[in-house]
């Protein structure tokens, strides 16, 4: 008796935990669309996080010179890397073109995420139905491996975005110098890379098995 894939406890439970995944992305999606993301004492119409922002002290200074560099045994540099609160106060503040373009990027890279998520969802429930060596699944491995790619590319450009809109707005009153601290490549950029070549070589496969099946 041979046993099928959808017969695995450990499918199923994947399959139902890709669910649960996606409906608290939903979950996570809804409040950070409608939810103004700023206390109400603030008096702020919407806010945002982002982490990750290198903000140096405007009146920090650094002291060590080249030669202590190359020559101490320990050298500490601090990463300053924080998280940044940022409240629009008024609609005409939100809805400027330096915040639109920050909003539209912030919210390509949740519904990136989203997408992974969906992928990853719909590839168990092929699975839990027997159909695993597809050209749909072995395209959906393919787009999230190059949707974790985009992911810090996208991560990065929110960050220049959100500074930007700072500068343009003038609402850096924080007495910190913000630069961007996010890379445009990252963890996700070499799983990726991982997940494009495997999803190369399950394509392969499948149109192989394709082909000898029309064979025989």
């Amino acid at each position: 008796m041979n046993m099928k894939l959808s017969d695995s406890k450990i499918i199923k439970f994947l399959n139902s935990l890709a669910t649960i995944i996606l409906v608290l992305y939903a979950i996570f999606i809804f409040l950070k669309l409608f939810s103004p993301g700023a206390p109400k004492m603030s008096n702020s119409t919407r806010g945002y996080q982002v982490y990750d922002v290198i903000a140096k002290n405007k009146d920090q200074v650094l002291n060590q010179t080249l030669g202590e560099w190359f020559n101490d045994r320990l050298v500490v540099q601090p990463t300053n890397q924080s998280l940044v609160h940022l409240r629009f106060k008024s609609p005409s503040e939100l809805f400027s073109f330096p915040a639109v373009l920050f909003q539209i990027s912030q919210l390509i890279y949740w519904l990136l995420i989203g997408l992974i998520i969906y992928y990853i969802k719909k590839l168990f429930s092929s699975f839990n139905k027997d159909e695993v060596f597809t050209k749909k699944n072995a395209t959906m491995i393919l787009f999230g491996a190059i949707t974790l790619i985009l992911l810090p590319i996208i991560r990065w450009i929110t960050q220049e975005l959100f500074i930007n809109c700072i500068v343009k707005l003038h609402l850096n009153d924080s007495g910190y110098v913000l630069q961007n601290g996010a890379g445009l490549i990252g963890s996700e950029t070499l799983v990726g890379l991982t997940l494009l070549a495997f999803a190369l070589a399950f394509k392969a496969g499948v149109n192989t098995r394709q082909e000898n099946e029309s064979f025989i």
